[in-house]
């Protein structure tokens, strides 16, 4: 295991404090907290995409989620299949949650189209849904709480192509294809960077497994030896991209562009294997989901899409204070 720096060790202790202080802040906003009077003890199921796959960034969202359940008075129950690809697993899992007849679902969906049915059953019988950072094909919904992801693809290409000549070539590694995360993340780059058509060497899906995107990328650089750039569409997909590149003795030669940003992420920032991350507001997507259902429970306005949003961090400013607090999130 890797230890921190004394350096980071103190960052990330005084970065813990700052998101505590933030969250005070938060709590202080009109509309925020229920007024006097009007809290409830609600229900509400939370079933999201895996709890192994991309574990920081899910860890992250969980933490928003009991913040919010804390804050609101909201009995709260988090569940997940152990990996993104177990679509039976993570319907089974909602069939379960909705059995329970809570007061409000909040899915982040791991098939766009399969977990639709079950969304509408749940409202058939009575329970407020809220989609969480990946949506599913039905009207049958409270709001869409989460990263808008073309916009995050667009990043991901302006970055690609800054990192390499217009000529180059570069390969893409997703995690679920079937998931509106994977979908709109990869259409936003394809449809931005610079003459796509020709550059793009390959695209495969890791199905959110880590080792499983070592080995596909290990093959795609085998098969495409001119890719100078690497883009990793989730947390498990960056990592095995770039595990992939550090064991090949290439990192740094070949560009690597990462979503999200777990430790070993920003490890391999620090040490040149990885060049860029987007990143996204896991916290804020959780916290926001909660606040969204409570409100739709207590017939308060709730917008339909909650954007979250994201932002594009460098090596070169990663040390920004507002950076920091998104690379170091609040997690126990």
């Amino acid at each position: 295991m890797r230890i921190k720096s004394k350096g980071i060790v103190l960052l990330t202790a005084a970065l813990l404090s700052c998101v505590l202080v933030g969250y005070l802040m938060l709590r202080d906003i009109p509309g925020v907290n229920n007024p006097p009077g009007e809290k409830k003890q609600y229900s509400i199921e939370v079933v999201v995409k895996s709890l192994n796959n991309s574990p920081v960034f899910w860890g992250v969202v969980e933490q928003g989620i009991r913040m919010g359940a804390e804050e609101f008075l909201v009995d709260c129950n988090v569940s997940g299949p152990a990996n993104e690809n177990d679509i039976d697993d993570q319907i089974q899992l909602v069939r379960e949650a909705i059995a329970r007849q809570p007061d409000a679902l909040i899915l982040a969906a791991g098939h766009y189209s399969r977990l639709a049915p079950l969304c509408e059953e749940a409202a058939q019988a009575g329970i407020l849904v809220v989609m969480l950072d990946s949506d599913a094909d039905t009207d049958q919904k409270i709001c869409f709480v989460g990263t808008d992801n073309y916009e995050l693809g667009k990043k991901l290409a302006s970055l690609v192509d800054e990192l390499i000549l217009p000529g180059e070539r570069f390969g893409v590694v997703g995690h679920v294809e079937t998931t509106t995360t994977a979908i709109e993340r990869s259409r936003g780059l394809l449809e931005n960077v610079y003459n796509a058509d020709e550059r793009l060497a390959d695209l495969a899906y890791c199905d959110g497994i880590m080792e499983t995107a070592r080995l596909q990328t290990i093959e795609m650089l085998a098969q495409h030896p001119d890719i100078r750039c690497m883009v990793g569409l989730n947390e498990s997909s960056a990592l095995g991209i770039a595990n992939a590149l550090v064991e090949l003795g290439v990192a740094g030669e070949v560009k690597l562009v990462a979503c999200d940003n777990s430790e070993q992420q920003i490890h391999y920032m620090e040490t040149g294997a990885i060049q860029a991350f987007v990143i996204q507001n896991p916290f804020n997507m959780g916290y926001l989901s909660m606040q969204a259902a409570v409100n739709a429970l207590n017939g308060k306005h709730v917008d339909p899409v909650i954007n979250t949003g994201s932002i594009i961090i460098t090596r070169e400013d990663m040390n920004r204070p507002e950076n920091q607090k998104l690379l170091f999130p609040f997690t126990n």
